[in-house]
C-alpha cells in the first residue's frame, strides 16, 4: 500500500514509517513537507517543526512555533515575505507589545481580512488611535464575530471615548465567547461599580476570580 492510501485510510503511524524511509532515500522538500503534516496530524508538533523547517514550510513551522518561542518565529520569519508570513510577524509584534512595528507589518494588506484588522485595531488602541482602533475592530468584527478579544478591546476603545453603555454591551460579549476572560470580567466590574450598582459590581469582580481559579485549576 503507497503512501497516499495509507494516508486516506487514516493509517498515519504505518505513513510515518513508509514517509520516514522516503525521506531517507530522497530528503526532498516536498517528502518533508508531508512529513511535517503527518507527524503534525499525529500530535508530534516538535518533530513536525523540524520537518517543515527542513521542507523549507516555514510558515506551517512558524505556526506551530509561534506560542512556544516567539523570539525564534520571529527569527525564522526575518527577511522572508508573503502574507502569511508578514501576519504571523505583525501577530507576534503584537503580543511583544511593538505596536508600531506591527502596523508597519501590515501596511498594504488587504485589510477586510480579519485578523489584518485585529493588529490594526489592538495596535490602534494601545497606541492611542481610539477612533481608528473602533473603526477596525468593528470591521474585524463584522468579518469574524466569535472573537473575544475583538469585543473586549472595542470595549476598551469604546471606554476610552467615553461610551461606556455600548462598552458594557462588548463586555458581555467578551464574557459570553469566553466565559474564562477575566479581563473582561473586571473592567465589567469596574463599569457596574461606576454606575453606583456595587453590589452588583462586586458580584461581576467575584465571578472573575472564579473564571481565573477554574482556569487555573484546569490548566493544573
Amino acid at each position: 500500500m503507497d503512501i497516499s492510501n495509507l494516508l486516506q485510510s487514516g493509517n498515519l503511524n504505518l505513513a510515518l514509517l513508509k514517509l520516514r524511509e522516503l525521506v531517507e532515500q530522497n530528503p526532498s522538500k516536498e517528502n518533508y513537507q508531508l512529513l511535517g503534516r503527518v507527524l503534525l496530524e499525529l500530535g508530534r508538533d516538535d518533530e513536525a517543526i523540524d520537518a517543515f523547517i527542513k521542507g523549507e514550510d516555514y510558515v506551517s513551522a512558524s505556526k506551530l512555533l509561534a506560542l512556544k518561542d516567539p523570539d525564534l518565529t520571529l527569527n525564522l520569519l526575518k527577511n522572508r515575505e508573503g502574507k502569511e508570513v508578514r501576519i504571523i510577524r505583525a501577530m507576534l509584534l503584537l503580543r511583544k507589545e511593538r505596536y508600531d512595528e506591527a502596523l508597519k507589518e501590515i501596511e498594504n494588506l488587504e485589510d477586510r481580512d480579519p485578523l489584518v484588522l485585529k493588529v490594526k485595531g489592538i495596535s490602534e488602541y494601545f497606541m492611542g488611535r481610539f477612533y481608528e482602533a473602533l473603526q477596525d475592530l468593528s470591521r474585524a468584527i463584522f468579518s469574524y464575530p466569535l472573537d473575544a478579544d475583538l469585543f473586549y478591546f472595542r470595549a476598551l476603545t469604546r471606554i476610552s471615548l467615553g461610551d461606556e453603555q455600548n462598552a458594557e454591551k462588548d463586555l458581555d460579549i467578551a464574557i459570553n465567547l469566553n466565559p474564562y476572560y477575566a479581563e473582561a470580567y473586571l473592567n465589567k466590574g469596574i463599569l457596574t461599580g461606576k454606575k453606583g450598582r456595587y453590589s452588583r459590581g462586586y458580584q461581576v469582580v467575584h465571578q472573575k476570580h472564579q473564571s481565573q481559579a477554574q482556569l487555573q485549576g484546569g490548566i493544573h
